[in-house]
């Protein structure tokens, strides 16, 4: 027998003992009558009945705990068991929408939605769906009501402002947005992103610049430095919204914060440039791209430096302006280029050809310096030196060698691969050589911007 075995039984006859021995000593005391409720009873019968009756209510007390415990475990398995199917029933609906069938995935949805309709992920999932199948309108009641019972819901607000834009209702969309940031600042990344990408897309400018600047006080950690310099793009957009209402003055300011800030945006020289010469300031705004030239060596203000002369019948001084330049260019190239395309257009041909002769042997891909010199030479009856230039034209351009196409991506190489390196497709790559997509009229004149002054 164990030891706590035989310490309990010493324990009980112990017990036994005290009461055994309680009894004896008050046995006179205990069979005394008592009146209780008009009624005579012994005193230890007494105390019997009501020990008796106290254990009848505990085990009373126990056995209905004990039930109640029970139920409520039943309830909770139930419970456990329908969450668990749920669970498995999402994650079925979730692989069919990721399969490309979410009208099937809609229906499982459905399901789920009749035995629990507030189901925040079925829910979410079924707006999601119906977006993708298309019915937004459907989807931004779900969405709203999503909203309506989970009011901290960011991820609702998020979806019910997608909702909005599909249904082409992107005023109601920048009020959701906005007001989800308002609510939740720590978390509104995304809707200052989508803000300023809604303004965008309706050229709303300072909105987006404002959104963007959001962006920046709050969430500079989280912004790559492509993201960041979109605030000089946003900024020259409002400039030009202002030359466009005729605020020449404002628009300046702005292109000159937006160089300061960057110091190689082209677009702000340019545009710069052109404020000061819609103000009487031509000296200042020659001067402002002759300073773009400078910083980026771009062609692009030499262009605007010709066509703006040309404009106005004043040849000669661009030309007097473009021959400075270039003896005083850093960039001198491509100076030198620009000064012989202005040349030629003027018809100066000889001096246009002792210049791009002096570009060609400083370049290395410029098909349209080849052109030229092809078209000076043949104008002067040289015409083998202008089929030289030609060949050198079609080597620059590429064009006599083979290209393949791939047909799901469209991307070209030159040697046959029986899988595309861009998109993966296989067999997808073939030769270009398109015979029947000839135009059935006359092939149109050659045109565009330097072309029509051939």
């Amino acid at each position: 027998m164990r030891l706590v075995n035989v310490f309990f039984i010493v324990l009980l006859l112990l017990v036994l003992m005290v009461l055994g021995n309680l009894y004896l000593t008050n046995h006179d005391l205990l069979i005394r009558e008592v009146v209780v409720f008009g009624e005579s009873i012994k005193l230890q019968s007494l105390i019997l009945i009501t020990f008796l009756l106290g254990f009848l209510l505990n085990v009373l007390y126990t056995g209905i705990m004990e039930v109640v415990r029970l139920v409520r475990g039943l309830n909770d398995s139930a419970d456990t068991r329908l969450v668990k199917r749920i669970s498995e029933r999402m994650q079925d609906a979730r692989d069919l929408v990721a399969h490309g069938l979410p009208r099937e995935a809609k229906e499982i949805l459905e399901i789920i939605l009749e035995q629990r309709k507030e189901h925040i992920p079925a829910r979410m999932l079924m707006g999601d769906i119906l977006l993708k199948t298309g019915s937004p309108e459907e989807a931004v009641k779900l969405y709203q009501s999503v909203c309506t019972d989970e009011p901290d819901q960011v991820e609702g607000r998020y979806q019910l402002a997608e909702a909005l834009m599909a249904v082409r209702n992107p005023d109601a969309s920048v009020t959701v947005l906005k007001k989800l940031a308002a609510d939740h600042p720590k978390q509104a990344l995304r809707a200052w992103r989508r803000l300023r990408a809604i303004h965008m897309e309706a050229q709303r400018w300072e909105e987006a610049t404002e959104a963007h600047k959001k962006l920046l006080s709050h969430f500079a950690a989280e912004m790559t430095q492509g993201e960041k310099a979109q605030g000089s793009a946003l900024a020259f957009q409002v400039g030009l919204a202002k030359v466009e209402a005729d605020q020449y003055k404002d628009a300046a300011q702005i292109f000159q914060q937006v160089i300061k800030d960057e110091p190689d945006f082209v677009p702000a020289y340019l545009s710069l440039g052109r404020c000061m010469i819609l103000q009487d300031q031509e000296a200042q705004g020659l001067e402002i791209w002759l300073e773009g030239f400078r910083k980026t060596g771009e062609g692009t203000f030499l262009q605007e430096v010709e066509d703006y002369f040309i404009q106005l019948g004043r040849p000669e001084d661009g030309l007097a302006l473009l021959r400075r330049i270039t003896a005083t260019s850093k960039h001198a190239t491509t100076a030198k280029f620009f000064l012989g395309k202005m040349l030629y257009r003027l018809e100066i041909l000889d001096e246009a050809l002792d210049l791009f002769q002096e570009v060609r042997s400083q370049v290395v891909y410029s098909p349209i310096l080849f052109f030229f010199m092809a078209k000076i030479h043949s104008r002067r009856g040289r015409l083998d030196s202008a089929l030289n230039e030609y060949r050198q034209l079609l080597r620059n351009l590429g064009v006599l060698k083979l290209r393949y196409e791939c047909a799901v991506c469209q991307h070209r190489i030159q040697d046959y691969a029986d899988r595309c390196e861009s998109c993966g497709s296989w067999n997808s790559n073939h030769f270009m050589f398109k015979e029947s997509d000839l135009p059935e009229g006359p092939i149109r004149n050659e045109s565009g911007s330097w072309m029509a002054m051939l």
